[in-house]
């Protein structure tokens, strides 16, 4: 068995390009709810903070759903796990244009889009890693820069159809992309190279057994109960939160901070998607720049970008200083995307990635959950976003500080 076929690509990187085209329908669509957000408000007489609970529903379920998609990826495979991310996502759209009561937004957007978007990128993120040893960074990076073209192009396209049509046409216009391209694009999905007869990248075989080439992967293969009995694991735990936290009150409520100011409605939707556009930058060359001077340098330099911008984003006013946040802070979000799960897979194996990195997203989900809905209530309980605006430059800053604090785990034993 060899990790590199003869006459041909390795099938890996087909693996990390289809993950790539899923999160990118996934996510683009996802963070488009920031550009119907003013719009539901709007034409539904609903308050911001209602509005963006759904939005946290949303966050808080998927990232449930996380734990469930990474133990069924860790037995089934992707091929499974990803038809049920289409076929949510698909179903969850095509009902948001019946939305006309509360209780629908909540069910349809918050639990079984929810849904659908958690089981897409856990089980994709551990299915690229378990491809590759050597340039995991750079694949994770390629797979997740797909979610970033998503949000640069899709946030923009749903600003289009709702200006074209209006909100109820455009989430069905939306149900019918993301089945027919995502649902034919998860077929080419394999678990791990055991299916093709390959070997992870950056594998060997020499007289019989496995060789790793010089890779900064662990060969020991943490159990569930052995990771999260480990300091470093909750360290994780504690900086996703945080940064899902800022990420998540940005993507909901940075359209309306903008119109908010004078901004018009397609440039503040194009600004969000901006935010996807450098972040896809940052995915792919973080991921890279990781792979060379380590999870935790970057992790550091991702979160201090993310806190000057919120700083930043309090005197905006201007086109200019928007796109001027858009760009940076796209880019710190971007560079952290790929290091969690391939910091999961260095330090504790990939042989349970699935169930240990879903339950690490489960953070995301919390923090991501509080943050649209406590900068809704701060809205319109002051009607100004500015003490949301440092309480999210606070919590990057913090992070930034947990990123000193990581070292790698060694193995607890368990009884």
């Amino acid at each position: 068995m060899t990790s590199k076929p003869k006459g041909g690509v390795f099938y890996g990187w087909i693996v990390a390009g289809a993950s790539s085209v899923i999160l990118l329908l996934v996510w683009g669509f996802q963070y488009s709810y920031g550009v119907f957000f003013t719009v539901l408000c709007d034409d539904l007489n609903w308050s911001r903070t209602m509005v963006s609970g759904a939005y946290s529903l949303f966050i808080g379920w998927h990232s449930v759903n996380y734990l469930f998609a990474g133990k069924l990826n860790d037995k089934y495979g992707p091929r499974l796990t990803v038809a049920i991310c289409i076929i949510a996502l698909s179903a969850g759209y095509a009902l948001m244009s019946t939305v006309n009561m509360t209780w629908q937004l909540y069910v349809f957007y918050g639990i079984i889009i929810g849904t659908g978007s958690g089981f897409a990128f856990v089980p994709l993120s551990s299915t690229v890693s378990r491809w590759f040893v050597e340039k995991r960074g750079t694949a994770l990076g390629i797979a997740v820069a797909g979610s970033g073209i998503g949000i640069l192009a899709l946030t923009p396209f749903s600003q289009f159809l709702i200006s074209k049509f209006d909100w109820r046409t455009s989430y069905l216009i939306i149900a019918g992309l993301v089945f027919t391209i995502g649902f034919p694009i998860s077929r080419l999905m394999r678990r791990d190279p055991s299916e093709k007869g390959l070997l992870p990248y950056g594998m060997r075989e020499v007289e019989g057994e496995v060789k790793y080439n010089n890779s900064p992967s662990t060969t020991i293969d943490f159990t569930f109960r052995q990771a999260i009995r480990t300091t470093a694991f909750w360290l994780l735990f504690a900086l996703y939160a945080l940064l899902g936290f800022t990420l998540q009150m940005v993507m909901v409520h940075l359209k309306a901070y903008a119109t908010d100011v004078g901004i018009t409605p397609m440039v503040a939707a194009i600004i969000l998607g901006v935010i996807g556009g450098t972040s896809m930058l940052g995915r792919i060359t973080m991921g890279r720049v990781s792979d060379k001077i380590g999870r935790k340098a970057s992790f550091f330099i991702a979160c201090i970008l993310m806190a000057v911008m919120m700083l930043w984003l309090l005197e905006a006013r201007e086109p200019w200083q928007f796109y001027l946040f858009s760009a940076i802070f796209g880019f710190g979000y971007g560079a952290w995307v790929p290091l969690f799960p391939a910091i999961a897979a260095d330090w504790f194996g990939t042989k349970f990635h699935g169930v240990i990195f879903g339950t690490m997203t489960l953070a995301a989900g919390i923090g991501g959950a509080i943050g649209p809905l406590l900068a809704g209530y701060i809205f319109d309980t002051t009607g100004s976003y500015n003490t949301a605006l440092i309480i999210g430059a606070v919590t990057c800053f913090i992070a930034a500080a947990f990123s000193f604090a990581l070292k790698k785990p060694y193995v607890v034993e368990t009884a």
